[in-house]
C-alpha cells in the first residue's frame, strides 16, 4: 500500500503572512501541489495496461467530483480514453435502504444502492467492454427507466466516483487486477500557537455549507441537521475502508479558511440563538472570524475549491 503525501498541519499565522504579502502567489502554489497530486495518479494508472476500474471515494466535501474530472481530463491528455461515472446514479430511491430504529431509512448506507447491479455494470465493462448504466433522478428521488449505454475500448478506464467506492461489497466478483482505488480527503487541520483552530471535519463543513447554500437552496441549519447523518454514515461505511487505497492524497488548501470563511460568515449569522446549531454555529464563527478575508474574485477558474464557490 502506497500513499502519495501526508497530512499537513497549517499554520494559522504562516498563512495570513502569505496571503497579507501575496495572496495570489500562495493561490497559485496550492492549485499546484494539487494538480501534481494528480499528475502522480494519472501517470501510475497509465503505466496500467487493459482496461482499469479507477474508484475515487472521499467523504462529503472532500472534492471528489473535481478530482474526477480533472483525473479524466489528465490521462485524456495522456491519450487513454477515460470515463466517469458517479455512484449516485445507482441509488435504488426513495424507501429502498436499511431502516433504521426510529423507522428512517439509512440513505448514507452501501445497501442504498443497487450493489447487484454496480457489479454487473463493472463486470461487463471489464469482460465485453459495454454496459447499461442506470441514471438516478434526483427531482423524483428514483431512478430513471432509460438506460444510459457506456462503450469502452481495450485499454479504457472508467472512474467510479463516490462514497461507497472503497467499500468491499461493491467488489465481491469484481476481478481485483483491474481496479486501481483512491481515497482523498481534507487531511490537513488549521493550528495556531500550537491549538487546532479548525479541524479537517471543520473545514469540510465551511466547504459544504457554502455549497449547499449557493446550489442547493439548503439553510445553514439544514446543512447542519444533514451533516450529522452525514458524519455517521463516514464513519460506518467509509473510514473502514481507506486502508484499502492504493493512493491517498489531502484536497486542502491553505487559503480556504480565509477565502470560504468570508463567505460563509453572513450565512452563519442566519443561524438563531433558539436553534439547537447555534453552539456550532458561534464555534465555527469564532474560528472564521479571526482570518482576514481573501476575495473569491483570485480563485481560479479551474481551482479544486470551485466546486463549493461556483
Amino acid at each position: 500500500m502506497s500513499r502519495l503525501i501526508l497530512p499537513r498541519s497549517l499554520d494559522q499565522k504562516q498563512i495570513e503572512t502569505l496571503l497579507h504579502y501575496d495572496p495570489q502567489w500562495l493561490i497559485r502554489k496550492e492549485g499546484d501541489r494539487y494538480e501534481k497530486e494528480i499528475a502522480a495518479v494519472a501517470e501510475r494508472i497509465q503505466r496500467l495496461s487493459g482496461r482499469q476500474l479507477v474508484l475515487i471515494s472521499g467523504p462529503s466535501a472532500s472534492g471528489k467530483t473535481t478530482t474526477a474530472l480533472k483525473l479524466q481530463q489528465r490521462l485524456r491528455e495522456c491519450g487513454r480514453e477515460t470515463h466517469t461515472v458517479s455512484l449516485d446514479n445507482f441509488y435504488q430511491g426513495y424507501g429502498k435502504a436499511p431502516q433504521l430504529p426510529d423507522g428512517s431509512f439509512d440513505y448514507e448506507a452501501v445497501e442504498a444502492l443497487d450493489l447487484p447491479l454496480l457489479e454487473r455494470c463493472m463486470q461487463e465493462l471489464l469482460a465485453s467492454g459495454v454496459t447499461q448504466l442506470p441514471v438516478f433522478d434526483f427531482y423524483t428521488h428514483a431512478p430513471r427507466a432509460e438506460r444510459v449505454e457506456l462503450r469502452i475500448s481495450e485499454d479504457s478506464v472508467v472512474i467510479f466516483e463516490g462514497i461507497h467506492a472503497l467499500n468491499p461489497l461493491l467488489l465481491q466478483h469484481v476481478s481485483q487486477n483491474n481496479v486501481f482505488k483512491i481515497y482523498i480527503n481534507v487531511m490537513s487541520s488549521v493550528r495556531r500557537n500550537g491549538e487546532e483552530v479548525l479541524s479537517q471535519r471543520d473545514l469540510r463543513l465551511v466547504r459544504r455549507l457554502l455549497r449547499d447554500a449557493r446550489f442547493r437552496n439548503s439553510s445553514p441549519e439544514n446543512t447542519m441537521d444533514m451533516w450529522r447523518q452525514v458524519v455517521r454514515g463516514e464513519d460506518l461505511y467509509l473510514f473502514p475502508y481507506v486502508d484499502t487505497a492504493d493512493v491517498t492524497f489531502d484536497t486542502t488548501h491553505a487559503y480556504e479558511p480565509a477565502m470560504l470563511g468570508a463567505l460563509v460568515l453572513p450565512l452563519l449569522d442566519e443561524v438563531p440563538a433558539e436553534s439547537r446549531f447555534f453552539e456550532t454555529a458561534e464555534l465555527l464563527k469564532n474560528a472564521l472570524s479571526t482570518f482576514k478575508g481573501v476575495s473569491e474574485t483570485l480563485l481560479p477558474e479551474k481551482a479544486l475549491l470551485r466546486e463549493f464557490v461556483g
